[in-house]
């Protein structure tokens, strides 16, 4: 691939170009417009994506081999598709990981805002609002930056001032008026220290084994306050574990599901690039199976048997040696008779029952139909009693001028009139 191919980089000119313009400056220009809406540039836009495409190609067509100048194609198209695959999928992996630290940061934001919030009561309730700091972790947190910053002015050989005595005692949980003589230890103590590190008297509020000069309250009261920032830093990870840890996932993964317009048409190119892709390795795969049965039908032809309708070479006929002499045939065997005429015949015996199928005697067979008897042809009219009312009606003899009564030459047969002899012979 040349560098000729290479998308330049986006300079200064006009938004957009004239639409007569044919000219191949103009043609490469407006082939680079895709990448100003979304990853769709069939070109490379950088020399490394160049090189990376021109490394899947030919590592494609080492694995795949490509057998004839068809395949070789498809398989560079291929290639070339699954690097716009990887340049969609690097963008859309940087634009989640942006999108998910944002979702967390603001997470975080919300959470400590919160804990800004129940700190504005330290003063008015500092026992009750130091607990429930130290029971979330971003509490904790917001208790050691007020430490921290109290401990750098330390760090400088600096007292505090009034409104940061103040808060060092509500930090500590305690009021921040002056304890009593008959106070809590604790309170005396680091109320002591806290005077003594400025240089202020302690006006008889001196407590016993603890130091009086300057330097060495600051000293003090610095390894007090990196004691408590080391019991608030362990508070604080476990909290986050058990409680926040959890959430801060949650709100990561979140952040990654990204339903913007850009991320859309993200996903689209994505899907559209890998279709692209699948599509040309599917062509070259259709391509070698279709050469594959050509292969196999030239060699079933080339290898198959004659076939039965091609005339093959006649074989010799055989010597014919004399032929033996005809004998008569036999008489066929006259069908047995029955024992008595009024038995009847002897009937074929059963067949032997077969063990594999012990129902075959009784399995229905298709007999062919017997063939329907004539019905005999009458030689007279049919007078009988079944002559109903619907047959023809017959004259009477009298009408025709026939005698009545029996004939004498026809005799057992009843009719209803006589019938000249003539008629009857």
């Amino acid at each position: 691939m040349s560098a000729d191919d290479v998308a330049p980089p986006p300079g200064p000119g006009p938004s957009h170009t004239n639409a007569r313009d044919r000219s191949p400056s103009s043609r490469l220009r407006s082939r680079h417009n895709a990448r100003l809406h979304g990853l769709t540039a069939a070109l490379p836009d950088s020399e490394a994506e160049a090189a990376a495409m021109q490394g899947f190609a030919d590592r494609w067509a080492d694995e795949l081999r490509p057998e004839v100048e068809a395949e070789g194609a498809l398989i560079r198209a291929s290639a070339a598709a699954f690097a716009r695959f990887e340049r969609c999928r690097v963008a859309e992996d940087a634009a989640l990981e942006d999108a998910s630290r944002d979702a967390v940061r603001r997470w975080a934001r919300r959470k400590q805002h919160a804990a800004r919030r129940k700190a504005q009561d330290l003063r008015a309730d500092p026992v009750n609002v130091t607990a429930d700091l130290q029971s979330c972790s971003f509490g904790c947190e917001w208790l050691q930056r007020h430490w921290s910053r109290l401990d750098a002015r330390l760090a400088q050989g600096l007292g505090w001032h009034p409104r940061d005595q103040d808060l060092a005692m509500t930090l500590r949980g305690y009021s921040p008026d002056a304890p009593g003589l008959d106070g809590d230890p604790a309170a005396r103590a680091f109320y002591h220290l806290m005077l003594a590190a400025c240089g202020l008297p302690t006006l008889g509020r001196t407590v016993d084994r603890l130091p009086t000069d300057p330097v060495a309250a600051r000293s003090a009261l610095r390894g007090l306050i990196a004691r408590e920032f080391d019991r608030l830093e362990a508070l604080r990870e476990r909290l986050w574990h058990e409680q926040y840890g959890p959430e801060g996932e949650a709100a990561a993964r979140t952040g990654r599901v990204d339903t913007s317009k850009e991320g859309q048409l993200r996903q689209r190119y994505r899907r559209e690039a890998f279709s692209e892709m699948v599509r040309g390795l599917n062509q070259v795969m259709r391509i070698r199976v279709e050469r594959s049965k050509d292969d196999d039908r030239q060699w079933r032809r080339a290898h198959s048997p004659r076939r039965r309708s091609e005339p093959g070479p006649t074989p010799p006929a055989p010597a014919r040696g004399p032929e033996p002499p005809h004998s008569a045939p036999e008489p066929p065997a006259s069908p047995a008779a029955a024992a008595h005429r009024n038995e009847p015949p002897r009937t074929a015996p059963e067949p032997t029952l077969d063990r594999r199928k012990p129902n075959g005697v009784h399995a229905l067979r298709n007999e062919p139909p017997a063939p329907t008897p004539a019905s005999p042809e009458r030689t007279g009219p049919d007078f009988g009693p079944s002559r109903g009312p619907a047959g023809p009606r017959h004259a009477p003899a009298s009408a025709v001028g026939f005698p009545l009564g029996p004939d004498p030459d026809v005799q057992g047969i009843p009719m209803p009139f006589a019938v000249p002899r003539a008629a009857v012979e």
